[in-house]
This record gives C-alpha cells, structure tokens and sequence, in this order.
C-alpha cells in the first residue's frame, strides 16, 4: 500500500465555528499519489516509483466545445480541470475537504466562510499574467463572473444562496450566503464554478475558447476544437515534482470504431469513458488493456408537465410508473450494468443518500409481476377515463436517448398509452423543458455529486429557483428539501433527504428509470489512473505517469 499522501488528507466538510482546518500538506518532493493496492487498476506495483517524462494521450467521443471552464461540459472540462487552481474540493464519497490553493477555511458563523490562500502560487507564464502571483481578488473575480455568466448552468447556489464575496487582503477571500447552507463549499470547489481565473481574462473579457491562463499543474500548448487539444507540465507548479507527465493530449473522435482502433493499434493510451461490448472488444483483442466498470452518477428519467390533462391527475401518472419496465431497460440497453434508483443516484457515496431499492419497487409494483403492473396500471386509466391516453415524449436528437425513447414508447404502448417520440436538437429540448413546454420529456442528468440539485428538481421553484418545469408543488415537500438545506450534520441532513424522497417517488413529476455504469480503459503503462475516483475527482488526477 502507497502512502495516501497529498490527496487523502481530507477534512470534514462541516466547519466547526471559530475552527481553523489547515490542510498541514507537505509540499515536499516525496509528496505521494493517490491510496491504492498494486493491481489491475493502473497502480503501480509496490516496488515501483514514478517516472518523470512521457505523454498521456486520451481519446474520446465526449464533445470538445472550448476551454471556458465555466461553461463547458464535454472533454474541455477534463482539460480545464488541470489547467485551473480550486480552492478546495468536496469528496463526493464523504463530503470532506481536499485543499488545493487554499490552504484552510474558517467558519465564524453559520452564514461565513473565510479562506485562506496559499502564498506564492503564481499562475501560468503566458499572457497576460506572466507568472504572477495569485491573489484573493482573481478568486473573488472568478466567483463573480461565474454568478453573471449567462451560458453557466447549475448556478442556484451562486443566484439565491450567495450573498457576497470579498477581498479581505492578498491572501484572504471572505464568502457570505445569505441562510446557512450545507452545499455551500461543494460549490465553491465545484470544477466549474470553483475554477480560479486570472481577472485579467476577465476585465479584459479574453475569449477563452482556445485560451487559459491558469493556476494548475498543466498549462496550455495548444487547443483546436472540436478535434483535439494539447497541455504540458506547469514548472512552476506548487506541488512539484508532480505532474510527473510532460503533457496530456486529447483526441476526440466522431464514433467509436475509429476510437476502438486507434486504441488496439496504441495511437492512444487510454479511454475514460466507453461501452460495455467495446471494453470487452478492447480486453479480449490486448490483454495489455486494462478495463475498469466505473458506476455512474448520471442517470435517466422521465418527467410529466402535471398541469397537462390527463397527467394532472395521479392516476395517469401512477399508470406510467407501473407500465415502466426498469429492469427490461437496464437489461436491454444497458447491458445488465444498471440499477433502479429514486431521486437520489444509489451511486454517489456508496448509496448514503439513496433510497434503498425496495423502498423505490414499491412505488411502482413493488414484487408484482410486469402482468400485474400492466393490468393496474389499465384500470387506473380506466377509473380517470384516460384508456385511450396519447402523448408527446421530447427527447434530445441522440442516439441513445433516442434508443430509450423508443424503448418507453413500446412499455407504455402494452396499456394503450400511444406516444409520439420527437426528438430535437440538444438547446431546443433543453429550452423546453426549462420552460415546462412539454407533456412528457426524456431527461438524461448529468453526474451530480450531492443530493442537492436532484433534489430540487422537486421543489417548488425548480432546479434553479425559476420555477418547476413540471408544474409541480407540493409544501410537506418543498418544507423538507429547505430543511435538508440547514442541516449541516451529516446523518441528520440523511434522513431528511430520505423522508423527502419516500414523498417524492409517489408524487411522480419526474419518474427515475435506471442509471448505469461506464467503463474505462487504458494500456497497463499507464500507471496512477485511479480508475474508481468518482464525478470530478477522476478530473483532477494529474499525478499519472508512463512506466517504460
């Protein structure tokens, strides 16, 4: 076993009042890399040390839209993460704290938090910052532009929570919300909210779509969207010797048979994200190749507009539940790698925020036969007078989305609820559905690291505090998600979010159909991959290395 070194020393994330947690990091040469046994997973053998040199070249399908960490969701924000400095983070697994360029946080009051930074880190040696030091008023920059930012997304927390943001001196960032607020830090660290930008990008509004001026243990050689990207070792870093890399290279590929053989034929070294039958291809052509089946924090759902006839009635809505085959789904498109879920992804941190998935069952048949569910679900429509039902079902123009659609439309056709699949262009359906324009809608979430935002999709005011794309309101249930907000210990916060979800899954504005698992691959020279970080830490990994 390595030393847990740099990146294990976590602290709470829940803050005593009037407590400093300094990091106590050894900045060191014999800094260590990331806890893991020797074996299959791309560690080294106990015996082995890193190599300093090499590139890491990475291929994928993910889209390459740019590098403004702020906005982009594909493979930029895999870039950005290494080129950008984080106050912190927030272990998704545990909720404690991993400090990067902050080097601790107080917590005076409920409603305070006072950062710290580490002295000395400089950015990168490019215009138009050329290797200067980093200072509170580039973190409070950042934070600003991030609230402003029209095209960021996920920004609840910096539009209704936070209050302000301050430079109290070079070196000490003050945040203040508005109600105490248990997700606070998980977004001031998050990867793209939290990313730390000179502020001479920002006053001189630079276009950060091939550009980066940064904090981070990579600095940017060179970006050509949507193909490809380049980035090299940071000297000058704060942590050396790592990265132990001389550069990561992207590759983006438009389908998965070229991305499957540039890997067999050793062009690339690895892929973070893939299919279950190519990653099989992949360990059965090379046993060089090492896979890894990584559980996803995305997920997909079903969600009803509950103002739209007949969906308003609960009925009609409680039919659907039961025609939904999860389990036909999770077999047939997933491969058998899946899982029934609530609100709340079973996959982050272990399942500590999830319901258990006999909890989930009951809502919708619990050990009932798919005969008996379809029979139920006919009298339901029957009693609201809905048998003859018929319904739109948006969904974005995306092969697999639109293979789950056509799936869901076969399920609800065997209790005679007729559904025309439209699919559209990524922005069209998502204008859509935040605007609740729909009757039904596929929505496919992105891999959330708290409960929080899942969550609010079931409050009131929506996910962003804008109003509920499904018309729906409930008090018992908005009263307990703001309690949720509130409760910083840990299992009290648990229990509240698991009562909430009990409420939720009979409510049914949005029904959750299954979440999957994806896998990773990569050539065994590849070593201190960390295969099983999970969300955003996997990002942030920049400690790999190339053995000979």
């Amino acid at each position: 076993m390595t030393d847990r070194g740099y990146w294990s020393k976590r602290m709470p994330a829940r803050i005593s009042r009037r407590r400093a947690l300094a990091s106590g990091l050894s900045l060191t040469a014999g800094a260590a890399t990331w806890a893991a046994c020797g074996g299959g997973d791309g560690t080294p053998p106990a015996d082995a040390g890193p190599r300093r040199g090499g590139t890491l070249r990475t291929g994928t399908t993910a889209a390459f839209s740019g590098l403004d960490p702020q906005t982009e969701t594909g493979t930029g924000l895999a870039i950005t993460a290494r080129l950008y400095g984080y106050l912190l983070h927030v272990d998704p697994r545990d909720d404690s704290i991993i400090y990067d360029q902050a080097a601790q946080v107080e917590q005076p009051d409920a409603t305070t938090f006072v950062f710290k930074l580490r002295p000395g880190i400089e950015f990168h040696d490019v215009e138009p910052v050329r290797g200067r030091t980093l200072s509170a008023e580039d973190v409070v920059a950042s934070i600003e532009r991030f609230r402003r930012n029209p095209i960021a997304t996920t920004k609840t927390f910096h539009t209704t929570v936070l209050d302000r943001v301050e430079a109290m001196d070079e070196l000490t960032v003050r945040v203040t919300t508005k109600r105490p607020y248990a997700y606070s830090l998980a977004y001031l660290g998050d990867i793209s909210a939290g990313a730390i930008l000179a502020k001479e990008l920002i006053e001189q509004e630079v276009s950060l779509y091939t550009a980066a001026a940064g904090s981070g243990p990579f600095q940017l050689e060179q970006a050509q969207p949507p193909g490809r990207a380049r980035i090299v070792r940071n000297d000058g870093y704060y942590r050396g010797p790592v990265p132990y890399l001389d550069a990561m290279e992207w590759e983006v590929f438009t389908e998965g048979t070229s991305l499957n053989a540039a890997m067999l034929d050793g062009a690339i070294d690895s892929i973070p994200a893939g299919a279950q039958q190519d990653a099989r291809t992949l360990a059965a052509e090379r046993e060089e190749i090492e896979v890894t089946a990584e559980p996803s924090l995305s997920w997909l759902a079903l969600g009803t507009r509950m103002d739209v006839p007949p969906l308003h009635d609960p009925r009609v809505r409680g039919a659907i539940d039961l025609a939904l085959d999860r389990d036909a789904m999770i077999r047939d498109i997933a491969g058998g790698d899946g899982r029934i879920l609530g609100p709340v992804n079973p996959h982050l941190a272990e399942g500590y925020w999830a319901l258990f998935e006999n909890d989930v069952r009951e809502a919708f048949g619990g050990s009932a036969t798919m005969d008996e569910r379809r029979s139920a679900a006919r009298q339901l429509l029957m009693a609201a007078g809905a048998e003859r039902a018929a319904f739109t079902l948006q969904v974005a123009n995306l092969a697999p989305m639109l293979d789950v659609a056509g799936v869901v439309k076969e399920q609800l056709l065997e209790i005679g609820i007729a559904v025309e699949v439209q699919p559209q262009d990524l922005l069209v359906w998502f204008t859509n559905f935040r605007r609740g324009a729909f009757q039904l809608t596929l929505v496919s979430q992105p891999p959330y690291e708290t409960a929080d935002i899942p969550l609010r999709f079931f409050h009131s005011r929506g996910p962003d505090g804008s109003g509920s794309p499904f018309a729906f309101a409930d008090g018992t249930t908005d009263s307990l998600i703001e309690r949720s907000w509130g409760e910083l210990e840990r299992e009290q916060r648990r229990k509240t979010v698991q009562e909430a979800q009990k409420l939720m899954i009979f409510q049914r504005p949005m029904m959750e159909l299954f979440t999957s698992v994806g896998y990773s691959a990569a050539w065994s020279r590849v070593r201190n991959r960390r295969p099983g970080l999970p969300g955003s830490l996997a990002q942030y990994n920049y400690e790999q290395w190339i053995a000979e």
